[in-house]
């Protein structure tokens, strides 16, 4: 009975094992595709009024908010729809909000979110172009995944780089 209790313990340790090195495997590509350093993005630390992607529901589509408050003891947001016909506020975790900022080592097709124009979604978009400083307000251009007119061509948009984020973790 002894040794069964004792393969019972070590089959979870090897699946708990196997799930951190899932994890970390996960940990690696993200530090990867942020230039080799942990994102600031995720680290953040969140102040009334600064920008944030925010996931309703998990799962759903990612969109702009801005920061109400934030209390790290709980890990809890408060955040405002920055839809200007939306007086939506949500109370979401950690886990379903990204503080935004500005991503500093983006090159030519990097995958990157960013708010549509004209809208507050974030969307999945290729940089076409590396970041442009002009005045206080740098842009970046990019194409849109599956954003293409009625001849098949996808045009290439500017926006504002406080308007995108990596990827997500689950993207």
């Amino acid at each position: 009975e002894k040794v069964f209790i004792a393969q019972q313990a070590l089959d979870r340790i090897d699946a708990v094992c196997q799930q951190l090195d899932e994890d970390m495997t996960e940990i690696e590509r993200i530090v990867e595709s942020s230039g080799g350093s942990y994102s600031t993005q995720a680290l953040k630390v969140a102040n009334p009024d600064d920008l944030a992607a925010a996931q309703v529901t998990p799962g759903s589509e990612w969109i702009l908010a801005k920061v109400i408050h934030h209390d790290p003891q709980s890990g809890m947001f408060k955040l405002a729809d920055e839809d200007v016909e939306s007086d939506k506020t949500f109370t979401l975790p950690e886990s379903q909000v990204v503080v935004l900022s500005m991503i500093e080592k983006l090159r030519a097709g990097d995958r990157i979110f960013a708010v549509y124009p004209d809208t507050t979604s974030f969307y999945e978009a290729t940089v076409v172009q590396a970041p442009r400083k002009t005045n206080a307000n740098p842009y970046v251009m990019v194409t849109f995944v599956d954003d293409s007119d009625e001849q098949g061509i996808t045009h290439e948009k500017f926006v504002p780089l406080k308007h995108t984020m990596l990827p997500p973790y689950d993207a």
